[in-house]
């Protein structure tokens, strides 16, 4: 497997070290991944299946993430 995101993106994810990236572009790439100290999430949906997915996020008052959750629905 090899990453096929925007390598411009993951350039400045990996400068700026948010907390969190929330991606879907690619629709079916159902994943959780961490570039750094930033999570990077992409929930994967998958029209063709009418199946739409999110993610919930649980955020420190300092902006930190604590967890998360992928959801489908």
């Amino acid at each position: 497997m090899i990453p096929v995101g925007s390598k411009a993106v993951r350039e400045a994810i990996k400068r700026y070290q948010p907390a969190v990236g929330l991606h879907g572009h690619i629709h079916e790439s159902r994943a959780a991944q961490m570039i750094g100290s930033t999570l990077c999430l992409n929930p994967g949906s998958k029209y063709s299946a009418d199946l739409l997915r999110g993610a919930v996020v649980d955020l420190a008052a300092d902006g930190r993430y604590l967890d998360f959750l992928l959801t489908a629905g």
